[in-house]
C-alpha cells in the first residue's frame, strides 16, 4: 500500500500531475455530454417516426386490383403474434395539392380514421379538437369531404382549419381525377416527407382511384415497436401473407414472391442508418481524443520520472524492487484517472441536467448582441434539447479513460524501474 501513499504525496507536491486529471475530466465530460445529446435527438426522431409510421408495413407488388378483403386479411395477420395490437388498412396515391394561392406535390393517404385512432398513434400528433370524422362538411354551401393536412403544408402555405384544398391524381386507368376537400385538422410529425401529404377517407379515395379492393397496404401496430425480434415477426407475417394469397387469390400465386413486409426501421432505412452512423462516428472521434490523452499522460509522466530520479534512487537503496518503483507511478496514474473520471461524471451530470438553462442563457446573450432570435426548435427539432445517457457509454468512457492514463504512464514507469540506483543517487 505504500505505493499509493507515495503516489498521493507526489500528487500533492506536483501540480503538473493535476493537468492530466483535468484533461481526463474534460474528455469524460465532453464525451458524455455530446453522446447524451445525440442519443436524445435520435430517440426523439425515432419516436416521431413511430408516430405515424406503422411498425410493420405489408404490401403486395403488382396487385393492381388491391386487397379485396382487407378486414379479413387484417384479422389473419393480427393472429400471427400476441404482440400485435392491431392491423389497419390503407391506400396511398401521389397527388398534386392546389391551395388558394399555391400548388405542390405530396402523398394522399386513405385511412379508416377510427381504426387509426384506435391502434395507431395518429391521436398523439393531432390536437384533440382536430380529431373529427372525415365525413362531409359544408364549405360555402358546397358539401366537401374532410381531410387532415400535414404541418409542413400548414406552415408553408399558412393554412387554417376550414380552408379548401383540391387534389389532382390519376386513377388505375391513368385518367386524371380531381377532388376538393375541406381541411378539418393538421398533424405534426417533424418528418418533412410525412408532413407533405394529407389523410382522407380510404373508401372515398379508393372509389375515386378505381381500386376494387378498397386498399393497397396493411399496417401492423405492435405493443412494443422496439422489440429485438421485429425481424422474426416480419418473417412470420410474410409467411402468413403467402398462405392468405394462396387461399384467397390462387390465380395470383406468382405474387407470393413479391410480398413486401418491412419494419418501421426498414421503411425509412436511410434516415435510421444516418442517425445510427452519426452517433457511431461521434463515438469514434471521442475515442481518438482518449488515445491522444494517453500521449499527453506519457509526456507528463516522462517529466515526472525525470524530476524524481533521486527519489527513485533513495527508494531503491531502501530495498524497493523495480516492480515496486513502477507500481508507484502506475498507482499515481490510477489515482489521477479515477479523480478525473469522478469529476467528469459530476460535471457531465450538472451540464446535462441544466443544459437547456445554459443554452437559453447563451442564446439570450447572442440575441442581445446580434439582434437575431435563435430558437432551439430551429437547431434541434424539439423546443428543448433532449438528452439520454446510456449506462453503456458511462462505463465505456470511464474504462477507456482509465486505460488511456495507465497506458500513457506504462512506458515512463518501466523506464523508472530500470534506472540504476547508484546513478540515481549521483543525479544532480
Amino acid at each position: 500500500m505504500y505505493q499509493f501513499h507515495i503516489a498521493g504525496r507526489h500528487l500533492r507536491s506536483r501540480s503538473i500531475s493535476w493537468v492530466a486529471s483535468v484533461l481526463i475530466a474534460l474528455v469524460v465530460t465532453i464525451y458524455l455530454l455530446v453522446i447524451s445529446v445525440m442519443e436524445g435527438q435520435k430517440e426523439y426522431w425515432m419516436d416521431k417516426l413511430q408516430n405515424i409510421m406503422a411498425h410493420q408495413t405489408i404490401g403486395v407488388g403488382e396487385l393492381a386490383w388491391g386487397i379485396q378483403q382487407p378486414e379479413k386479411w387484417a384479422k389473419d395477420v393480427a393472429s400471427v403474434d400476441p404482440g400485435i395490437r392491431g392491423v389497419t388498412v390503407g391506400l396511398e396515391s401521389p397527388a398534386m395539392a392546389i391551395f388558394d394561392s399555391a400548388r405542390t406535390v405530396g402523398t394522399l393517404r386513405g385511412i379508416d380514421l377510427d381504426e387509426e385512432l384506435k391502434y395507431g398513434r395518429l391521436k398523439e400528433i393531432l390536437h384533440p379538437k382536430d380529431i373529427k370524422e372525415f365525413g362531409m362538411h359544408d364549405h360555402g354551401g358546397i358539401a366537401m369531404p374532410g381531410c387532415i393536412v400535414g404541418g409542413l403544408w400548414r406552415r408553408t402555405y399558412e393554412l387554417r382549419v376550414g380552408d379548401r384544398v383540391t387534389f389532382l391524381f390519376s386513377d388505375e386507368d391513368g385518367s386524371p381525377r380531381s377532388v376538393a376537400f375541406h381541411i378539418t385538422g393538421f398533424f405534426e410529425s417533424k418528418n418533412p416527407y410525412l408532413e407533405a401529404g394529407a389523410y382522407v377517407d380510404r373508401k372515398l379515395l379508393a372509389d375515386k382511384i378505381g381500386v376494387t379492393g378498397m386498399a393497397k397496404t396493411l399496417y401492423v401496430w405492435m405493443t412494443e415497436p422496439n422489440r429485438p425480434d421485429m425481424n422474426l415477426v416480419r418473417d412470420r407475417i410474410r409467411g402468413k401473407m403467402a398462405e392468405v394469397l394462396q387461399r384467397d387469390a390462387p390465380k395470383y400465386d406468382k405474387l407470393v414472391s413479391r410480398i413486401q413486409v418491412e419494419t418501421w426501421q426498414e421503411k425509412d432505412n436511410g434516415f435510421f442508418k444516418a442517425m445510427t452512423n452519426e452517433n457511431l462516428i461521434m463515438r469514434v472521434i471521442m475515442f481518438v481524443f482518449l488515445f491522444m490523452l494517453a500521449f499527453i499522460v506519457f509526456l507528463i509522466f516522462g517529466r515526472l520520472v525525470a524530476e524524481k530520479v533521486r527519489d527513485i534512487g533513495a527508494l531503491r537503496a531502501l530495498g524497493a524492487t523495480p516492480w515496486a518503483i513502477s507500481q508507484c507511478f502506475l498507482a499515481q496514474a490510477l489515482l489521477i484517472s479515477l479523480i478525473g473520471v469522478v469529476v467528469g461524471w459530476l460535471m457531465s451530470y450538472l451540464l446535462i441536467t441544466y443544459l437547456n438553462h445554459v443554452v437559453s442563457f447563451v442564446s439570450h446573450c447572442g440575441e442581445t448582441i446580434s439582434g437575431t432570435k435563435i430558437s432551439l426548435g430551429d437547431l434541434f427539432g424539439p423546443d428543448r434539447i433532449l438528452t439520454h445517457t446510456l449506462p453503456y457509454d458511462v462505463v465505456l468512457v470511464s474504462v477507456l479513460a482509465i486505460l488511456s492514463a495507465m497506458i500513457g504512464a506504462l512506458l515512463p514507469a518501466t523506464r523508472a524501474a530500470r534506472l540504476n540506483p547508484v546513478e540515481c543517487l549521483r543525479h544532480e
